[in-house]
């Protein structure tokens, strides 16, 4: 008898183990924020001579590929920020399209990236 209650004990301990597993690698997060919070941070660090609009850029870039073959979304503000980077690289077309994205995906911040939009336009 007491052997046949370890045996379950045992069964049991390793089913919530298994069970906890299972639960523990499934990735439940809506967006795909990468490195955008730390990349955000430094774009705004001055005295740590932070890197370049243009290496921010490459690396949101990046950052954007790997949401896409994850099937992820890009969480709020990485499209506004990536126009942002444009336009301080002069990139104003893709600045505006990107504005224009952000504004698609999250249509609370229209109001905001129209007159983002609007700025980045004139010349």
């Amino acid at each position: 008898m007491e052997a046949r209650l370890m045996s379950g004990i045992r069964l049991l301990c390793i089913s919530a183990l298994v069970l906890m597993q299972a639960c523990a690698s499934k990735d439940t997060s809506l967006y795909h924020w990468g490195s955008y919070q730390d990349k955000l941070y430094e774009s705004f660090q001055v005295e740590n001579g932070n890197t370049s609009p243009d290496k921010q850029l490459q690396e949101m870039q990046q950052e954007q590929q790997k949401a896409a073959s994850k099937g992820k979304a890009l969480p709020p503000g990485f499209q506004a920020h990536m126009g942002y980077l444009f336009f301080q690289t002069g990139q104003l077309d893709q600045a505006v399209m990107a504005f224009e994205n952000e504004k698609k995906q999250f249509p609370e911040s229209a109001v905001y990236m129209d007159f983002v939009i609007s700025k980045a336009k004139k010349p």
